[in-house]
Order: structure tokens, then C-alpha cells, then sequence
């Protein structure tokens, strides 16, 4: 449950709060790296495939990041989120597979089996852009959580235009981080320093990433489901995203961030998009 997600880690919250803020004061330098392994480090999460999965190595400007492949017919690529990753789409991606869906995923930098140990979300935009040129091109595309602002800030986002699913998105990076470090006392000149270290590493300036301006472009047809007890990505943004575009907001009870992942809804959504072309590779 995202709830006692949220309750496990207040007493964390608190003890990084003070941390931080002491660190600060007695070793300013020492602090900002404290500052952005806490930042840029996310959780790891590692599991095993099963042997009839197609894995294979995309090389990307940060690294190889391990790719996924499994089923035969019309694309869908599966883009997951920050400490997230491919993994998660398994259950999704079996029952795609037995209706007829190519599915094609892939693990972030610092992120599943990838190399890496930081990463930020300008680097994983990029990561997905050089990713996307030489994959194969997607019939639809699937997002979760932060994947969502990643795709939506893509320079290869402008071009497409087929089916979209947004699947509990966190739609404002910047903002998200931000109301989590207010809450958890993390030091805010901390923080701003981090956010400038972004930007001065990757060009991007993270309060510039808010995917909804981007998304209210999009041409294709935008689906989101998203779960009223999600803790972790405010609902408030999706349904701020279906009133001000076209995209269709369909809403679950009792699911959460991830568990949403494994529920028949997905699939029933995914279904509900008529999806006629098969998998082609990229020309780029």
C-alpha cells in the first residue's frame, strides 16, 4: 500500500532532514554530494527474466541499457519510472503477448539491470531519445509513472503520433520533488543546488520539464488511468490534463502507484485502442 510507503519512510524524512541541515553547516562541499547521491540515486530494483525473453544491449551518450522483447505482432513499447523498472511490465506484457502485442521495454540508467549508479531526468530523456532511434518503431506507447514527463519531453515525442497510455503519471518532475523535499525537511539550498547541477551537467533546467504543455499538443489518442488513492502521483494533475485536452482519464479505487500495473483495467484500456499495424523497424 502507498500509504504505508509513506508512513515507513517519515522516520528516514526526519533523520535526513537533520542530516542534511547539519552537514550543511560543518562541510558545505562534503553536503552537496551527500545532496545529490540522495537525489540522483534511485532504488534499484533487480529481478530475473525468464530465459524466453529476447534481452539484448542498447548502447546510449550514458551507457548500455538493457532492452527487453517479448511476443510477436503489433508494437508497444513500455517506458517505466524513476526507481522503477522494465520488470514491472512483466504481468502486463505476458497477457499482451497472448493477444497478439510485440512488447519492447528496457531499463533506465541506474535503474534494473542497466549500468550505472546516478541518473537525473534530463539524462533519461536522452537515454530514451537515443533508445527510440534504434528500436523498432511503436504502434502505441505505454508510460508509467515519472516515464510519462520523460516521452512528453523527447524531441522524438513531437513526431509521434499514434496511441499514448499514461499510466499513473507523475506529469510535473519538478514540482513532485519539490512538495517531497518540503515535506521531508530536506534543506532547500540544498536542493536548489542540486536542480542548477542538473542543469549546468545536462542543459535542461527541470522546472522547464512539465510534461502537460507538451501533451495538450499531442495529436494521437491520449488515455490515462490513474488510481484515486495514489499517494505518490497527485490525480489533481491528470484530471488538470484531461480538462485542458482531448486525452481520456479513466480512474481506479484502492490500487495505488504500482499496483495499478497488474490490474485488468490496464489491459481492458489497452484494448479499448484499435491498434492495426504491426511492429516496423526503425529507419533512423
Amino acid at each position: 500500500m502507498d500509504k504505508d510507503l509513506v508512513k515507513n519512510n517519515s522516520f528516514k524524512s526526519r533523520f535526513i532532514s537533520l542530516s542534511t541541515k547539519t552537514m550543511k553547516l560543518v562541510a558545505p562541499q562534503i553536503s552537496k554530494k551527500i545532496a545529490r547521491k540522495i537525489l540522483l540515486t534511485p532504488k534499484r530494483m533487480q529481478h530475473k527474466w525468464p530465459s524466453h525473453v529476447k534481452q539484448f544491449e542498447t548502447r546510449t551518450r550514458f551507457g548500455k541499457v538493457r532492452t527487453y522483447k517479448y511476443g510477436q505482432g503489433k508494437c508497444i513499447w513500455l517506458v517505466h519510472g524513476w526507481s522503477s523498472c522494465a520488470f514491472e511490465f512483466w504481468p502486463l506484457m505476458q497477457q499482451l503477448a497472448e493477444r497478439g502485442y510485440s512488447c519492447i521495454t528496457f531499463d533506465f540508467p541506474a535503474h534494473g539491470l542497466s549500468q550505472g549508479k546516478q541518473t537525473s531526468l534530463p539524462q533519461m530523456i536522452k537515454v530514451f531519445e537515443d533508445v527510440s532511434s534504434s528500436l523498432f518503431e511503436p504502434n502505441m506507447l505505454i508510460t508509467h509513472s515519472m516515464g510519462a514527463s520523460i516521452v512528453a519531453n523527447s524531441h522524438w515525442f513531437e513526431q509521434y503520433k499514434s496511441d499514448l497510455l499514461l499510466i499513473s503519471p507523475v506529469l510535473n518532475c519538478y514540482q513532485t520533488l519539490q512538495n517531497l523535499v518540503s515535506n521531508s525537511g530536506f534543506d532547500q539550498e540544498l536542493f536548489d543546488q542540486v536542480i542548477h547541477y542538473i542543469y549546468k551537467k545536462d542543459k535542461l533546467f527541470l522546472p522547464d520539464l512539465d510534461a502537460i504543455p507538451k501533451l495538450k499538443e499531442f495529436s494521437g489518442k491520449l488515455k490515462i488511468i490513474h488510481d484515486k488513492h495514489d499517494v505518490l502521483a497527485p490525480l489533481s494533475m491528470s484530471e488538470l490534463l484531461s480538462q485542458q485536452s482531448k486525452a481520456k482519464l479513466i480512474t481506479t479505487k484502492k490500487l495505488g502507484h504500482n499496483k495499478i500495473l497488474r490490474s485488468k483495467n490496464v489491459l481492458n484500456v489497452v484494448e479499448s485502442y484499435s491498434i492495426s499495424s504491426e511492429c516496423t523497424e526503425s529507419t533512423a
